[in-house]
């Protein structure tokens, strides 16, 4: 058995928000997408969020650790186990910081629509680069510096800002129910312009969308 603890903190980042960000929905039966540890997917099921949730993960031992928690994990990457996955016995499909590391993130939306129910939603979150911190280093000094995690993780494939990640979800045929950035909580001040200045404070961007 693997430990927890033994695995970077990469997988086992605490994504409570995107449970605020669902709210009072409830759903049947999930997958998480790229699940890591299965964190996210224990705290669906511990919140009543979802009754059952599975797991897809390509690190080996985050997989393991996974599937202590999570009703069923497959080990790999999501276009090679893809075509083994019962999507249709899911109502919530959960792509957390994900499509910017997949090689071709609109095909992988375009099957998740043909593949998935009629009744389906898809919640998503990706970093957003039009954030101050990569828009002001960039516009300034002329650097686009990639890091070890973040935004600018160096593993980062592709990169959205808010209305990127709109039209891509449109163009794959899905449709936008909600949209919220993730800002900070030191910049929610009542005084302090987080609306007028929200897509360079959000850290990320969450989307649920349907068919």
């Amino acid at each position: 058995m693997v430990d927890q603890n033994s695995l970077s903190p990469y997988f086992n980042a605490d994504r409570r928000e995107l449970l605020h960000f669902l709210g009072d929905a409830r759903y049947s039966s999930a997958i998480d997408v790229g699940c890591a540890s299965g964190l996210l997917g224990r705290e669906l099921i511990s919140s009543h969020t979802v009754k059952e949730c599975d797991g897809i993960e390509l690190n080996p031992q985050a997989a393991r650790v996974a599937a202590d928690g999570l009703r069923k994990v497959w080990e790999g990457a999501i276009e090679a186990v893809a075509g083994t996955i019962p999507w249709r016995s899911y109502d919530l499909i959960v792509m957390a910081d994900l499509l910017e590391h997949l090689a071709d993130p609109w095909q992988a939306l375009r099957d998740l629509h043909s593949s998935t129910g009629d009744e389906v939603n898809l919640l998503i979150s990706v970093p957003n680069v039009r954030h101050k911190s990569v828009v002001f280093p960039l516009l300034f000094s002329g650097r686009f510096e990639y890091q070890d995690a973040g935004i600018m993780d160096r593993t980062h494939l592709h990169f959205f800002t808010r209305s990127s990640l709109l039209k891509i979800l449109a163009d794959t045929g899905w449709k936008v129910q909600k949209v919220r950035p993730n800002i900070k909580s030191k910049y929610l001040k009542w005084w302090y312009p987080h609306h007028l200045l929200e897509e360079f404070l959000a850290v990320q961007y969450f989307v649920l969308a349907s068919k």
